[in-house]
């Protein structure tokens, strides 16, 4: 599993046939429910065109009905999915769907080579915005007779978030397994989980109960006004992503890669070093950067966001929906000789910045008059205990982001999978940039290398999570 563009993923070639979600105008109802913060200001950031979502084949022959009753059945388990918004008193408010009220309209866009398939289904996801309903769309690709097919979706960020993603493969595998095999519509669309709309409505009420004094907001002051500027971090290797104020729109499209870092028994010693000494392998990762940071750029330290999940109630465990905070780093490795030493300090913060991460960043950035996005983030997802992550394999599923448009931003996203450890990144398109991560990265691997490799042998290191 790795979390890519498109452009790395080789559907196989066949019909492509685009799936959108529909209901009639007369089925919305306003919902007084809160937007959450992060929704509100994606409204006025976002672009037409960006989406995240998910790519697999399914073992089995595309049935269009089957199909269908398994997408509505996925739409209609999660809220979040038939909400949307409108212009209401001069501010945007939320109306939403019942939970019946959606049906799937497909267009079949006939023969495709792989190549011709995988451009058109990019296209057709781009149409997705914040705005305009239906906020994921669907397409499939399936050769006559073929005994699997390809399924993708695209989603607006203000519906859906990396964990949601994840949860998507098993979840619509698994209902068209069902529906085949004759499951009624009520029965497939049963799935007892919260509701994100009913999360976003607490996190704007708690969202606004916070002052310009509350200790959240002079914690962020601290870290934004860390340089001089009030605003993120800059990626901290110069000449890679120089920080524009006032922040312009880029016209040039971010390069990307993905690589393992990793194997599945090289990354379990990893961890089992990391808990021997009272940390995890996130604290462990992120040392392997912060010491490569060092290593090949010669920083001793670093300052980036690490988007963390805000899933704190059992209920909303396996719902759809954008559950994001943010954690600030601040990584100081002055005196620090050895790596355990490094990975001890990377817990000691990560774990200082966490407590902030159920205080939603938007508000604070209101408080603040702080107007900036990130520009250096990174994150680390285990997926290995997703449900459905031990067929990943066999459904080749991929993890999606849409192509990014920034001069000024580098994102790191780092992923624990039963196949080991992996890293996705997008950056300016440069050579400068191209050199830096390249280097960057090939650090982390080789940090990983050197402090796993004399535990290679497996004495004394029994499976753990």
């Amino acid at each position: 599993m790795e979390y890519t563009e498109l452009s790395a993923y080789d559907p196989s070639p066949g019909v492509v046939t685009t799936w959108t979600p529909s209901a009639e105008p007369d089925r919305w109802r306003p919902d007084e429910r809160s937007l959450s913060p992060n929704h509100e200001i994606h409204l006025s950031a976002q672009q037409q065109g960006e989406w995240i979502g998910s790519v697999l084949t399914i073992p089995a022959p595309l049935e269009p009905a089957t199909l269908v009753r398994a997408l509505r059945a996925w739409l209609a388990r999660h809220e979040a999915l038939r909400t949307s918004v409108e212009t209401r008193d001069g501010r945007w408010r939320r109306r939403t769907l019942p939970a019946d009220a959606v049906t799937i309209e497909s267009a079949d866009l006939g023969p495709h080579t792989a190549e011709q398939a995988r451009e058109a289904i990019g296209e057709f996801l781009a149409t997705v915005g914040p705005t305009t309903w239906p906020h994921c769309v669907f397409a499939t690709v399936a050769e006559e007779g073929a005994a699997e097919f390809t399924l993708a979706f695209g989603a607006d960020h203000s519906v859906m978030d990396a964990y949601s993603q994840l949860l998507w493969f098993d979840e619509i595998a698994s209902l068209y397994e069902r529906a085949a095999a004759g499951a009624s519509d009520e029965e497939l669309a049963v799935l007892e989980v919260g509701s994100h709309v009913d999360h976003a409505h607490a996190e704007r009420v708690h969202a606004d109960g916070l002052g310009p004094d509350a200790d959240p907001v002079a914690r962020w002051r601290e870290f934004l006004s860390d340089d001089g500027r009030v605003g993120f971090p800059a990626f901290p290797v110069p000449g890679v992503a120089a920080v524009q104020v006032p922040r312009q729109r880029a016209e040039l499209r971010q390069a990307s890669f993905a690589t393992w870092l990793a194997d599945a028994r090289r990354t379990h010693v990893l961890n089992q070093l990391c808990r021997a000494g009272g940390t995890s392998l996130q604290a462990g990762v992120l040392a392997a950067m912060a010491s490569s940071f060092r290593q090949v750029h010669g920083l001793e330290r670093v300052r980036f966001v690490l988007p963390m999940h805000t899933r704190f109630s059992p209920e909303h465990a396996a719902a759809v929906g954008w559950y994001v905070g943010l954690c600030p780093v601040d990584l100081d490795l002055t005196g620090l000789t050895d790596l355990s030493q490094i990975v001890a300090h990377v817990h000691e913060r990560v774990s200082a910045g966490k407590e902030l991460v159920p205080h939603p960043f938007a508000r604070v950035g209101e408080l603040l008059e702080v107007e900036d996005t990130p520009h250096f983030a990174v994150s680390y997802v285990d997926g290995r205990f997703v449900p459905g992550a031990d067929r990943w394999a066999q459904w080749r599923a991929r993890a999606l982001r849409s192509p990014a448009y920034a001069d000024d931003e580098v994102y790191l996203w780092f992923g624990r999978t039963a196949d080991g450890l992996n890293v996705s990144a997008r950056y300016p398109e440069t050579i400068t940039a191209e050199r830096a991560m390249r280097d960057l990265v090939a650090g982390i691997g080789s940090i990983v290398d050197d402090v796993t490799a004399p535990y290679l042998d497996g004495a004394g290191l029994e499976p753990t999570a």
